[in-house]
């Protein structure tokens, strides 16, 4: 049976797509494990001796005063991710049920404003963002990194979940209305439940988002007591008149983890959700 060319062309893409993420992957794992620092070459667990107690360089002393605990570093680092995720999922949970069931003057407009929001680039607001903080003394805080990420997501996480709200019919909630619920009982007992995927989705979303944040955290924080994973990462980049990369090889991998994780468990809950709803 021979096979269409759409459909070569279709294995094809697929094929490369599929390569571009996995061959930078695996060359990522063999030089953390390698015994050479700047190439891959034979096999060695040393990279990741910062494991066992989060210290970098234990073999220097003088290094690896330079740097802070590794475990530290992660723990700010869940810190900022879940603060985001649980900000973007109370707040657009509320805002998306609101825009999706009432009708009120400015509803366009307001929807309108959060793709504009949206689609502003964050280094553009990096000035006007660092004054914000500083006058509300929040400069140098995970607290200050968490609500400029957080308001960065926020949009976008209102137009998700107003979709799933809007794929759920009003005879659902009337009928709940009709029984006796409150529409606030109704908000937490019968819409939160059915738009689960979707919250799913943008808790999910938003915790990638703030795990791997970079820029505002190399912007809004000096001291390291506060620095995050990926800021730490790039503090070994050029350090010390050389480049380690079999060590920054395996600190992203220990990066990684929480990701890979994190698909694991939630692919098959991702594979159900559409833009506007859930399907299947």
């Amino acid at each position: 049976m021979r096979l269409k060319l759409s459909t070569v062309l279709l294995y094809f893409t697929a094929i490369v797509l599929t390569l571009i993420i996995i061959v930078p992957l695996a060359l990522l794992i063999g030089l953390a494990f390698s015994k050479s620092q700047v190439t891959i070459e034979g096999f060695t667990l040393d990279n990741f001796n910062f494991i066992r107690n989060g210290i970098l360089f234990q073999e220097n002393p003088v290094y690896s005063k330079l740097y802070p605990n590794v475990y530290t570093v992660t723990v700010n680092t869940m810190i900022l991710a879940l603060g985001n995720m649980l900000l973007v999922v109370l707040i657009s949970s509320m805002a998306a049920y609101v825009i999706s069931r009432y009708s009120f003057r400015g509803r366009s407009t307001l929807l309108g404003t959060f793709l504009v929001i949206h689609g502003v680039p964050a280094s553009v607001l990096l000035i006007a963002l660092y004054f914000l903080l500083r006058q509300l003394n929040l400069l140098n805080t995970l607290a200050g990194v968490i609500l400029v990420r957080m308001s960065v997501d926020l949009p976008l996480g209102v137009w998700v979940l107003k979709g799933f709200y809007d794929s759920i019919p009003w005879d659902i909630e009337i009928a709940s209305l009709v029984d006796g619920t409150s529409r606030l009982g109704a908000f937490y007992r019968v819409m939160l439940p059915l738009v689960t995927p979707g919250i799913f989705a943008v808790a999910l979303f938003s915790f990638l988002s703030g795990w791997g944040e970079y820029i505002f955290v190399y912007t809004f924080i000096q001291s390291q007591t506060n620095w995050t994973l990926s800021l730490l990462i790039r503090s070994l980049v050029g350090e010390m008149g050389g480049i380690n990369l079999a060590l920054i090889a395996a600190l992203s991998v220990f990066y990684l983890i929480p990701v890979i994780v994190l698909y694991v468990v939630g692919e098959k809950y991702l594979v159900r959700v559409t833009i506007g709803g859930v399907k299947g």
